[in-house]
């Protein structure tokens, strides 16, 4: 003759896995939280290192093509005249 048990509650059984995992995420989270943002790193051979200096900043470029802006802007005034420089 067979003996009959009781119903198991699962969420009994599961219940100590749910709060470690809870608290594994929460640890987790606290420690990626309290972490200091890594600076870039950069190979020495690829930078040029100077001082600074004061002068003018000369910038030459060249390629083939018509120079075109990106923005025009066109600016009305309240009354007619004429540009002279």
């Amino acid at each position: 003759m067979d003996i009959q048990r009781a119903p198991q509650n699962k969420f009994k059984r599961r219940l100590p896995l749910i709060v470690a995992a809870i608290l594994l995420l929460g640890v987790a989270f606290w420690a990626l939280a309290s972490l200091e943002p890594a600076a870039p790193t950069v190979d020495r051979a690829g930078l040029w290192i100077d001082g600074a200096t004061r002068g003018a900043f000369v910038r030459e470029v060249r390629g083939n093509g018509t120079l075109v802006p990106e923005l025009a802007r066109w600016v009305a005034a309240p009354a007619q005249g004429q540009v002279e420089r």
